[in-house]
């Protein structure tokens, strides 16, 4: 079986150290390999894988480790790792610029973000940001990275020409996790809302002026959002409710809620098959909804606290 045929789905899974490959066809998880694999460290380390990035060739993959502050690549046809290497403090997501031969990495605890050669995997920059850096996007021109500072409630501007912060813009929010829309005229921000607020916001701006157009007061605990090809609909999850909500951005309306497992985290749009991914923290499987029908087709059971999904 080819567990890297187009379509598969990969899932980073936080508690496990492991990341999980599944044919969502099928049903099944097809291949899990573990970062720590048993007899490499010792002690045994923990890493917490909490995003992943994949190359053009659909070769390597880059996991920023929450727990031991690396950027692990692995070589997907040997399902082997091929470094760790050292960014900053607690690393939470990565994004790649191919045309500048650039991997991003946000560094939490750091208040930077490491830019990484694509071509030599050697350390090159340590860019500053806001407090408390997570969530990230590039512009679909790949000119810019934005960061979300949720402590210092901005959004850091980086150009990936020069790895230089341009500006740092404030929001009305602790920004959390970013989205941009399919053809990169808006960026959809999650507010951060701890379990005592519990009160859902999303915000969306027009770029590339970060012009606030739309505040969405939704949920209890928004997590991650991802909109369609037209942005006439907004997805998000819901960690503490257990939904996904679909909100119809062109008549401004929450249009259905859907239940999906316990503590949806990450969530990831196939445009072509109009189907939605979803993983639960809580119950460990990856949830495929049907975006026309509004509805949970299958539940697949991965690793330990998925998190985030990539599409191949």
């Amino acid at each position: 079986m080819n567990y890297l045929s187009r379509g598969n789905v990969i899932v980073s899974n936080f508690f496990e150290d492991s990341i999980s490959i599944v044919d969502t066809i099928e049903g099944k998880e097809v291949k899990k390999y573990h970062l720590n694999e048993r007899g490499n460290f010792y002690p045994p380390l923990h890493f917490g894988p909490h995003h992943i990035a994949l190359d053009g060739n659909l070769r390597y993959l880059y996991i920023p480790n929450s727990h031991n502050n690396t950027l692990s690549i692995v070589d997907l046809i040997l399902l082997r790792t091929i470094d760790n290497i050292s960014v900053g403090s607690c690393p939470t997501q990565v994004v790649l610029c191919k045309k500048y031969n650039g991997i991003y990495v946000a560094n939490a605890d750091s208040n930077s973000v490491s830019r990484i050669g694509l071509d030599t995997f050697s350390l090159n920059y340590q860019i500053p940001t806001g407090e408390l850096p997570h969530g990230m996007v590039i512009s679909r021109d790949q000119e810019k990275i934005y960061v979300a500072n949720t402590q210092s409630q901005t959004i850091t501007e980086i150009l990936t020409k020069t790895n230089e912060k341009r500006e740092c813009h404030k929001v009305d929010c602790s920004p959390w996790h970013l989205d941009l829309s399919y053809d990169g005229k808006y960026l959809f921000v999650v507010n951060y809302c701890s379990s005592y607020q519990q009160k859902g916001k999303i915000l969306m701006y027009q770029m590339p002026d970060m012009v606030l157009v739309k505040i969405i007061q939704i949920g209890k605990m928004p997590v991650e959002v991802a909109s369609d090809q037209n942005t006439e609909r907004l997805y998000i999850a819901d960690s503490d409710r257990d939904e996904v909500y679909v909100y119809n951005l062109k008549e401004d309306r929450l249009e259905a809620s859907i239940e999906v497992s316990r503590m949806p985290h990450g969530l990831k749009l196939d445009y072509h098959r109009k189907i939605l991914y979803a993983t639960s923290i809580k119950d460990n499987r990856l949830d495929v909804i049907d975006i026309e029908k509004m509805g949970l087709i299958k539940s697949v059971d991965v690793g330990s606290e998925p998190t985030s999904i990539l599409i191949l």
